[in-house]
């Protein structure tokens, strides 16, 4: 195998620095590293705190080599690094986990490579080379997907009736590509208002995140239409269900990657899924109605959401108002949660009806109500967009729009 010379470098700017944990790693670097001409270069033991401490006080390379098979947070210790790394540093990342979710986090990150142990000689120096030809990465730019979650203060609030609404109006009145993700993975009703059979795959997907590709994901959503899809599940009562959060993770970059705007219907439990949720959303509704358990209930959700969340980013949104009997009033309400109620949305018992014998969502069931004018405003609210006059939704299928990315 031939390989070709990088380029010199100047003295101000070292050309090449390896850190790894293992001997045999160490050995094959110093390999390729003499390939290169770089017979001196330094490479050094340990992982990504050793390559961070060497760095501090000294130029950063052209070319890092950092072994991160040790670090508990892979992803966190490459953000230490990077305090100490300059803009032109390409960095090759070499580990033991053989993980897709972890790889485009990286590469997300502005890593230029992820190569997992063992390390061949020739996978090692044609990415070295392939580093060195390109320019130096920058992260990637923010997602493009707003995620917006709602969640229930007790159970029979209507959070998947204004879930469906939010990502409906979103999609068919202001042209937005959205998802509404169900997280109730037994007893969701996202798919069900709709009259859709929901779609396999969600739970595989959020137990092996490794495996997310846009043919999965396509085919696990139920298509409401072209710019409405439904992910949601259906799962057997008798499992005990216990997903870690980072399926969670890596599925909400996945969509946030191809989507516009992602709605995610949480479950009223406090679990890891539902907390990670709640914690990676951009904003967060807490629906709740009027009565007395629910005033409770709202304050101890926004104690935990002031923990998950410290940057804030939260509404709370009445709903089914003025039923009258057992409704606490509105300020006696705001006073004891220690928050304003941002919108009340109107019961209104025609609408629920045709919503329901329709198979449509409220916005759609309520046309000119006041209940409609409501939801069209919470819609504007968690998404920071009015829909002008004459928005048409993009034409083309989430899923083509997918695999053209």
């Amino acid at each position: 195998m031939t390989l070709p010379l990088l380029g010199a470098r100047d003295e101000l700017s070292p050309t090449f620095l390896a850190v790894a944990e293992d001997a045999a790693t160490r050995e094959t670097i110093r390999d390729v590293a003499a390939r290169f001409g770089w017979a001196k270069a330094p490479v050094r033991e340990g992982g990504a705190a050793a390559a961070r401490e060497a760095l501090a006080d000294a130029p950063a390379p052209r070319l890092l080599i950092v072994d991160v098979s040790d670090s508990g947070d892979i992803v966190a210790a490459m953000d230490a690094l990077a305090e100490v790394c300059e803009p032109h540093t390409r960095v090759v990342a070499i580990g033991r986990e053989n993980d897709v979710a972890l790889y485009r986090e990286l590469m997300r990150m502005g890593v230029s490579e992820y190569l997992v142990k063992p390390i061949a000689p020739e996978v090692l120096a044609d990415a070295l080379n392939q580093a060195d030809r390109r320019p130096a990465a920058e992260p990637a730019k923010a997602k493009a997907a707003r995620i917006v979650a709602l969640v229930g203060a007790r159970g029979g609030v209507g959070t998947t009736s204004l879930a469906l609404s939010v990502a409906w109006e979103a999609a068919h009145t202001l042209g937005q590509n959205t998802v509404l993700l169900d997280l109730d993975l037994q007893f969701g009703a996202a798919a069900l208002a709709l009259d859709l059979e929901p779609g396999r795959g969600l739970r595989e997907i959020l137990a092996n995140p490794e495996r997310i590709d846009s043919l999965l994901l396509g085919s696990a959503m139920a298509h409401q239409s072209d710019s409405l899809r439904i992910l949601g599940a259906e799962e057997s009562l008798e499992d005990d269900i216990e997903v870690a959060p980072r399926g969670l993770q890596a599925l909400l970059g996945a969509m946030s990657e191809a989507a516009d705007l992602v709605v995610v219907d949480v479950p009223r439990r406090a679990d890891r899924l539902s907390r990670e949720a709640l914690a990676r959303a951009d904003a967060v509704v807490v629906v709740t109605d009027l009565t007395l358990p629910a005033m409770r209930d709202t304050q101890r959700l926004l104690t935990l959401l002031k923990t998950l969340r410290p940057q804030g980013g939260v509404t709370v949104a009445a709903n089914r108002t003025g039923g009258g009997f057992g409704e606490v009033p509105t300020a006696e309400f705001e006073n004891a949660i220690g928050a304003p109620i941002a919108l009340q949305a109107p019961l209104d018992a025609k609408a629920s009806v045709a919503s329901a014998e329709q198979a449509k969502p409220l916005i759609a069931a309520a046309r000119t109500s006041p209940l409609a004018d409501e939801l069209r405003r919470l819609t504007s609210l968690v998404t920071g967009q009015t829909a002008p006059a004459g928005l048409e939704p993009e034409k083309g299928s989430w899923l083509q729009k997918l695999l053209r990315r």
